[in-house]
């Protein structure tokens, strides 16, 4: 096993893929009988298994490299029996790739006691090691645009059910309708890592309701109504993390020191839900008396008309109207309200998932923002933000796939200038300029799904890198060569496209 750093906050640990699940449950174990502390999450993938830490990553090197996958015994999340018809509409194609018939495919899908190995894609998508060798069949050349959920699925020596209708190319042989994934359920994923799994062929299925998309509503005293949302109004918390395991992201506020300066300056704890917005063009009507703070990117705040100062407590009077203009520097403005902005909680958080689909929907004209119950005045904060540079720098740490790259690249990553692409979003912020090209003995190599980090940059095969925003991906299959240290990720979240942005090593 080898322990790689995955920035300042991570580690990944490689090992056989027969390894994983008992290094995750020695990893959990140790945790049980308090030998490690300060774990955030543990995130098991094809074979590797990421550990987010809240400290410096590298306290844990010594301590996880002994590590041993047999001392935590099976990881073992239950056994679940999955009702399907096989009749998905690639059938035929696997029949003709594995020269079996439909039936022979079918007794050999069901013949077998599956394992998750791991979760990714989505959340509740579970990859179940097992599958018979003769079914090992390729994705498809081009991806689906749409996989109904419940598609029961082959690829690259996995079976799966798709959690949700979603992108896919996994080869479709059936169908169930077994709830994979529902928020609102405990647990909300059917499988995790270590659970088991059964086929059943059955002629037809039993109708069984579609969970309710996990949006929530808008609780508490209604305080402002949105006139006009800009480009992107957002509810944003502190996040969700240490769900990573069944692949649900953290997500949370993008600049995470503008959302909590916001909240201190209206007496807020730190991570109460704010509202995230893009750009600007944001008009708000206050329904009530009340306090905000408007705070990240910088530009003109106007209260009927009047212009007021960011980062400093701003006070409504029922019906007035803030204005939340275009900004002149950045991109991100926090708008926190005294009391916190008040919405169902999804898996424990407020925040939106962009990418999932969780969290309370963006804000649309019309609607409302309630707030919780305001907690006594404290001493304000009035401690000035420093300016949105006109050229983001930001420090980076090797990343795990480092050797993959040539040095021609591991010299353009640190001395060329990258600009933000107007493709960015919170999945990712996409960069232009010279692209990172790996070396000769890894230029055609696969890399199984391994666990991602907020700040990685990875790189897909055009060699042109994404640095990863807050929801990305639990896992993905793309090298990253560097990762972001955690103090300077905020920097991200202001980079508007256009911004040059450098990468300075260190460590």
């Amino acid at each position: 096993m080898i322990v790689h750093l995955m920035g300042d906050r991570a580690l990944l640990l490689e090992c056989s893929p027969d390894e994983v699940l008992g290094y995750s449950a020695a990893i959990r174990g140790a945790i049980d009988r308090g030998e490690l502390r300060g774990i955030v999450d543990i995130i098991p993938a094809a074979s590797t298994v990421l550990v987010k830490v809240d400290v410096d990553a590298r306290e844990y090197v010594p301590v996880l490299s002994r590590m041993n996958p047999d001392e935590g015994g099976i990881l073992d999340a239950g056994h679940v029996d999955i009702d399907a018809v096989y009749d998905g509409e690639d059938l035929d194609d696997v029949a003709a790739e594995t020269g079996l018939p439909r039936d022979d495919i079918v007794a050999l899908h069901t013949a077998t006691t599956y394992r998750v190995a791991f979760c990714g894609f989505a959340p509740g998508f579970a990859y179940l090691t097992g599958l018979d060798e003769r079914l090992a069949v390729s994705r498809l050349p081009s991806p689906r645009t749409r996989v109904p959920a419940g598609s029961v699925a082959i690829a690259a020596g996995y079976t799966a059910v798709y959690p949700r209708e979603s992108p896919g190319g996994w080869r479709l042989i059936g169908r169930s309708r077994t709830v994979m994934f529902d928020p609102l359920r405990s647990p909300a994923a059917l499988l995790g890592p270590g659970s088991t799994v059964r086929f059943h062929a059955v002629a037809e299925l039993p109708a069984v309701a579609a969970p309710a998309r996990a949006t929530g509503d808008a609780m508490g005293t209604p305080t402002l109504r949105v006139l006009r949302p800009g480009a992107l109004a957002l509810v944003q918390d502190a996040g969700r993390p240490g769900l990573g395991a069944i692949a649900v992201g953290a997500s949370g506020a993008f600049d995470r020191g503008a959302h909590r300066l916001a909240n201190r300056l209206v007496g807020n704890p730190e991570d109460a839900a704010a509202l995230e917005l893009l750009g600007g063009g944001v008009v708000l009507q206050a329904l009530r008396d009340c306090d905000l703070a408007v705070t990240g990117a910088e530009g003109p705040v106007f209260v009927n008309g009047l212009a007021q100062a960011r980062n400093a407590p701003l006070r409504l009077r029922d019906g007035d109207h803030v204005e939340i203009a275009a900004p002149h520097a950045g991109l991100r403005a926090y708008v926190a309200l005294r009391g916190g902005v008040e919405w169902s909680r999804t898996l424990g958080s407020q925040s939106t998932d962009s990418l999932s689909g969780l969290g309370p929907p963006p804000l649309a004209e019309g609607d409302t923002v309630a707030i919780g119950t305001p907690a006594p005045m404290p001493g304000v904060d009035l401690a000035p933000r420093p300016p949105v540079p006109a050229e983001v720098e930001v420090r980076v740490l090797r990343g795990p796939r480092w050797p993959w790259f040539d040095p021609a690249s591991h010299r353009d990553l640190v001395s060329a200038s990258y600009v933000v692409s107007a493709r960015s979003d919170r999945i990712g912020v996409r960069l232009e300029g010279p692209p990172l090209m790996r070396d000769a003995a890894h230029r055609y190599r696969e890399l199984p799904s391994e666990g991602m980090v907020r700040g990685a940059l990875q790189v897909p095969p055009d060699g042109l890198p994404v640095l990863l925003g807050p929801d990305h991906p639990v896992t993905g299959g793309y090298p990253v060569i560097a990762v972001i240290v955690d103090a300077d990720l905020d920097a991200a979240a202001q980079a508007a496209p256009g911004t040059p942005v450098r990468f300075r090593p260190v460590g």
